[in-house]
This record gives structure tokens, C-alpha cells and sequence, in this order.
């Protein structure tokens, strides 16, 4: 039981870290409209990238500390949908779109639709690579 509560946490993690993603890319004109700056969509790509960095970092520490070398942490490539599902619903309830100015660009839905289609391949790719460190770092020192 208490690997199933670890396994949602890291599905919950993974679900959080790609919806604050889409929310930067659905909501940027939204974004500049609040504040004001005109300069946001170069700030919001490098703020992708090292959240993108950072995650990176992130994930496989949690994946190695939560989950690592049960043939079920790869459960979490499919368990994260629901989670995404639910943060876009809280947030899309909580601050709906009121201004027709601030809809996002037509291609964003198929840079998204890209992202979460190769968003379980990540997840598979980050658990491997945490299961495994142990022996390719064993396989170096030999």
C-alpha cells in the first residue's frame, strides 16, 4: 500500500510539472496582458527550459528515492493523465478565460498534443534511468 501512495505522488509530480508547462503556453497572453511586458515570450522560453532542466533533475531524484527497481514504477507512465486532467480542470474552474484576447494560439493545442504524446516516454526513460544508475555506475568502476 504504501508503494501505491509513493507511486501516485510521483504520477501527481510528473502530472504538475507538465501542466505548469502547458499553463506557461496556454496562458501567455494572458500573462503579458496582467503584466504588462512585452518581452515575456523570450522569458517564458528560457523559464521552460530550466524548469525543463530542473525537473529533469528532480524526477530522477524522487524516481530513485520513491520507486526505483519495482517493475510497477512504470505504471506512473499512465497513471499521470488523470492528475493532468485534474490540475487543467482546477485551474480552467478557478480562473476561467473571461477576455476573447487572451485565447491561446491554434498551433499550442498541437504543441501540447506533441508533448503529451511524448511525455510516457520520458517518464519510461527517467524510471529506467533511476533503476539502473546503480549498475552503470557498478559496470564504470570495473
Amino acid at each position: 500500500m504504501r508503494f501505491f501512495f509513493k507511486l501516485n505522488v510521483m504520477s501527481c509530480t510528473y502530472a504538475f510539472l507538465l501542466f505548469l508547462h502547458a499553463g506557461s503556453l496556454i496562458n501567455v497572453y494572458r500573462l503579458e496582458r496582467i503584466t504588462n511586458w512585452n518581452g515575456i515570450y523570450k522569458a517564458l522560453d528560457w523559464a521552460n527550459l530550466a524548469w525543463f532542466a530542473g525537473s529533469l533533475i528532480l524526477c530522477y531524484w524522487l524516481s530513485k528515492r520513491l520507486v526505483s527497481g519495482r517493475k510497477p514504477a512504470y505504471a506512473a507512465t499512465v497513471l499521470w493523465i488523470p492528475y493532468f486532467i485534474l490540475w487543467i480542470w482546477g485551474f480552467s474552474t478557478l480562473f476561467p478565460l473571461t477576455d476573447p484576447g487572451d485565447d491561446p494560439a491554434p498551433v499550442t493545442g498541437l504543441i501540447l498534443i506533441f508533448e503529451m504524446i511524448l511525455f510516457p516516454f520520458y517518464i519510461a526513460l527517467n524510471t529506467f534511468l533511476s533503476a539502473a544508475a546503480p549498475a552503470i555506475r557498478k559496470s564504470m568502476k570495473t
